[in-house]
């Protein structure tokens, strides 16, 4: 299984299992429409628009709090507008999604901060998702966190 199955399988996983933040409205829109995963693709203008960009630190201390900025539009803006915007951005930690921003056209800027823990020391991956109501889902560059 490749990268992008594990992550739509995940996605209707996440959603049905934990009720995360995953709703139901995307993952009908992305079954029906067959949206696959996009991205990371930062070659073409429509990748740059949609590949959400991920901040955090290298390291992080076990069990203690951190910042996560996720943005779509970082490396190129996306238009925010009544027919084409970012209807969220999430952090997903290690293959699952652990919070989400939503956002309503022309409303709100689609970024956010997050503030998590990992409690487990090692390695933790993070992965920024956005959500494009016409070009779907897109994934970021995975980030690869140290935690001690």
């Amino acid at each position: 299984m490749d990268r992008r199955d594990f992550i739509k399988k995940t996605i209707l996983a996440t959603g049905v299992f934990l009720g995360g933040g995953v709703t139901v409205s995307e993952i009908t829109k992305a079954a029906e429409e067959k949206f696959p995963v996009f991205g990371p693709d930062l070659k073409s203008i429509g990748g740059r628009k949609h590949t959400p960009y991920v901040k955090a630190p290298k390291k992080v201390r076990a069990g203690e709090w951190f910042d996560v900025y996720v943005e779509v539009g970082y490396y190129h803006p996306h238009p925010n507008t009544m027919t084409h915007w970012i209807e969220s951005v999430a952090l997903w930690i290690d293959k699952f999604e652990v919070v989400k921003a939503t956002f309503r056209a022309t409303q709100g800027a689609p970024k956010a901060l997050f503030t998590v823990k990992i409690d487990k020391p090692g390695n933790a991956i993070l992965e920024g998702l956005g959500y494009c109501n016409l070009h779907g889902l897109w994934v970021s560059k995975p980030i690869i966190l140290e935690v001690v």
